[in-house]
């Protein structure tokens, strides 16, 4: 397959097309695993919901920690700042 070829992922059962370097393939897979095994819990607990409903659920359910990692990254790298200059000022002096 070409470095830049074409990797068919399924989810829900349908067979997605993506333009992506082989390198990103095992990823990509992970991704479609994840995705899966969230929208079928999602199924599970909202038997009623449809397809599109099931999508904007989860794709939520998947942003909400990743906000709060951005969020504490952000935080680390505010205190890492802070010692870094402490240490700095405690150097110079």
């Amino acid at each position: 397959m070409k470095e830049n070829g074409v990797r068919v992922l399924n989810i829900l059962g349908r067979d997605y097309s993506i333009k992506a370097p082989a390198s990103e393939e095992p990823v990509l897979q992970q991704a479609a695993a994840l995705l899966n095994e969230r929208l079928s819990d999602n199924q599970q607990r909202f038997p009623g919901a449809g397809i599109h409903e099931l999508l904007v659920l989860t794709a939520l359910n998947l942003c909400v920690p990743l906000l709060r990692q951005d969020e504490q990254l952000r935080e680390v790298q505010e205190r890492l700042t802070a010692s870094v200059e402490r240490i700095s000022r405690q150097l110079q002096s």
